[in-house]
């Protein structure tokens, strides 16, 4: 509840004041004309507005009041016990209903205030629109300063004023008809000075003509993300070239080894030849390796469906001598853009090291703390002592770039994975993913 304003007192007392020569003349006119019933009822107007509009002073008033009915009956009425009987029961009620209203009120006001200073003075942004007018009402100080505007012209602007743009101003009130109570929506506000400004702005549809939004200045994390990603594209640019320079002259430093080799007779020279081509190969394969491993975190992390994401793999994998068993749950989970390569790396390791690999076996198994998803082959497996140092940045047979780069990719969202296969039997990688990683695709979260 909003203080009542110095305009709007001075009409309550106007009517107040109205509404008591008003009863004055009813009082008159109905003791003259021998009517004692009706009238006393006039009274309440006057004691209700008092109460109402003024609940500090009101109790006093009110007795005024009660005073002023009872002196006139006495001063007007004939000399019957009965009158004066009613006009002092008509006076206990009087002031009876002042009291239970300018105590209600005080405690009403009380509240109204607390509750507007939170929202006036709060620290984040606050306003609320009309929902068929779009006009702005209620703008606090923050969100006036915020915008350039003052508190008091800020109310007869609209909507599409301050958010200028059509399909962005669109997008935030279709998301609020559809789901009535929204946070974090990014909106780009257009200010006073005409300098467009990023807030993450909150929602609420209560069922009112108004709706009530609160907002939060993020115009300078925008601006620094703005940065960073330029920073990044420019870094990403120059790798790309640099890369592509050093791949070509690697490719050149290759096809001459090779060449040697051939004229070379002398068996001591071709060893020291064959070593520079293993580590003119290896350096080949950890420049390519970075061309990998930069595209991790580029891009935020979203929600996938693992049933999709899982298909888009292996669409690019040539299996069709495999027997591939899928029983995967309806759920999405939280991870990095390049999960689809997170599958094709652990389908391909099985692929290649598997020496034997007839079938793979894709499914989900629900644990006390999440999810695990499971790729599991009938090939050779891997050795003990191997089972982490195969996610590490070192070689295992061809290379361990890719199971690196496995993990790398789901720790971002704090996915974890781990191989927990029997050697001779076949490999088993375990995708773990915790409560709040993972939800049903209906984007419900699942409780197990």
């Amino acid at each position: 509840m909003r203080p009542i304003s110095k305009e709007k007192r001075i009409t309550y007392d106007i009517f107040i004041i109205l509404s008591i020569l008003a009863s004055i003349a009813i009082t008159y006119i109905s003791i003259s004309r021998g009517i004692y019933d009706v009238f006393p009822y006039f009274y309440l107007i006057p004691v209700v507005l008092i109460a109402f509009s003024r609940p500090k002073i009101s109790i006093f008033v009110t007795v005024l009041v009660g005073w002023l009915y009872v002196g006139l009956v006495y001063a007007l009425g004939l000399p019957d016990t009965g009158i004066f009987a009613r006009a002092t029961v008509w006076f206990f009620i009087f002031v009876s209903i002042g009291v239970l209203i300018s105590t209600y009120s005080r405690e009403y006001r009380k509240e109204g205030e607390r509750s507007c200073g939170s929202f006036f003075n709060s620290q984040a942004g606050a306003f609320s629109y009309d929902r068929d007018t779009l006009s702005l009402l209620d703008p606090n100080q923050k969100f006036s300063q915020f915008i350039g505007y003052t508190c008091d012209i800020l109310p007869s602007k609209t909507l599409p004023e301050i958010i200028n743009d059509t399909t962005e101003r669109e997008s935030f009130l279709a998301k609020v008809r559809d789901k009535r109570r929204v946070g974090d929506i990014e909106v780009r506000f257009t200010c006073a000075d005409g300098i467009k400004r990023w807030a993450l702005v909150s929602a609420m549809d209560c069922a009112e003509p108004a709706i009530h939004c609160t907002t939060v200045d993020i115009t300078e994390q925008k601006q620094a993300q703005d940065a960073l990603r330029l920073a990044n594209r420019k870094l990403n640019l120059l790798n790309n070239v640099t890369r592509h320079d050093i791949l070509n002259q690697l490719t050149a430093l290759i096809g001459y080894l090779e060449i040697s080799k051939d004229d070379i007779k002398d068996t001591r020279l071709l060893t020291y030849v064959t070593k520079e081509e293993n580590a003119a190969n290896a350096i080949r394969n950890q420049i390519l390796f970075t061309r990998d491993y930069q595209n991790i975190g580029v891009q935020s992390p979203q929600w996938h469906n693992i049933a999709e994401t899982l298909s888009l793999a292996m669409a690019t994998l040539d299996i069709h001598q495999i027997n591939v068993t899928v029983n995967l749950a309806a759920v999405e989970v939280y991870a990095d853009p390049l999960l689809e390569k997170v599958f094709y790396n652990l389908i391909e390791n099985s692929l290649r090291h598997g020496e034997r690999v007839t079938g793979i076996e894709i499914h989900t198994e629900y644990v006390s703390d999440g999810i695990d998803i499971i790729i599991q082959d009938n090939g050779a497996g891997i050795p003990e002592d191997a089972k982490e140092r195969i996610f590490r940045r070192e070689y295992f047979k061809n290379t361990g770039f890719g199971l690196f780069l496995t993990r790398e990719i789901l720790a971002i969202t704090n996915l974890s994975i781990t191989e927990n296969g029997t050697f001779g039997k076949g490999a088993r990688f375990v995708i773990h993913a915790p409560q709040g990683t993972f939800r049903s695709t209906a984007g419900v979260d699942m409780d197990i």
